[in-house]
């Protein structure tokens, strides 16, 4: 796993942003792990599915979150028969091809009513451009990125943008709504809670 950047998802402020009792959360690409355990065993998680492709990530994940309501998951075409009414995507949307997301979400939704969907973490500037301004927003992920550099599973990876008016399509399905990246990218990168009509 290339990408291990210690940032953790806030449950108060995901609620700030959603009107849902009992979440029932996909963690889509979900790494190593972005929840802190007292985040997990709030009463307000009713379950939580983690994904990845990685499937050596299993193992991690199940021992990391050894809870009831914590479920890991790594059969893609299982997930569309999960229970889920939020389904969180973060800081991998940039990894994913606009027409392979736009698959993911319509297969993750189908079938599905009052479901939430938050991309976190999307850049709109190229890379390297954003690297050269990251020391003037975020010195620490400035040297973490800097470390995945010399990784050629990372230069490797194919790497999309994703700009504000590539959400029109999903018009038709969702009320889309963009807000401030939940991660410590403020200013760079941004967030979009989609919410099934």
């Amino acid at each position: 796993m290339i990408f291990n950047y210690n940032f953790k998802f806030n449950i108060e402020k995901i609620n700030s942003f959603i009107s849902q009792n009992n979440l029932k959360i996909l963690d889509f690409g979900c790494g190593l792990g972005n929840w802190k355990i007292s985040d997990l065993k709030s009463t307000k998680v009713k379950k939580i599915v983690f994904f990845d492709k990685d499937r050596k990530l299993i193992k991690h994940l199940k021992k990391k979150y050894n809870l009831k309501k914590v479920e890991v998951e790594f059969n893609y075409k299982k997930l569309q028969n999960k229970e889920f009414n939020l389904i969180i995507i973060s800081s991998v949307i940039q990894y994913i091809p606009p027409a392979k997301l736009k698959n993911i979400l319509f297969f993750l939704t189908k079938k599905k009513q009052n479901v939430y969907i938050i991309l976190n973490d999307i850049p709109f500037l190229p890379r390297p451009i954003e690297f050269m301004l990251l020391p003037l927003f975020n010195l620490k992920r400035f040297f973490f990125v800097t470390s995945l550099l010399f990784s050629s599973q990372y230069n490797d990876l194919n790497y999309f943008l994703y700009k504000k008016k590539d959400f029109r399509i999903y018009t038709k399905k969702f009320k889309i709504r963009f807000i401030k990246n939940f991660h410590d990218l403020k200013f760079l990168r941004y967030g979009v809670i989609m919410k099934l009509k």
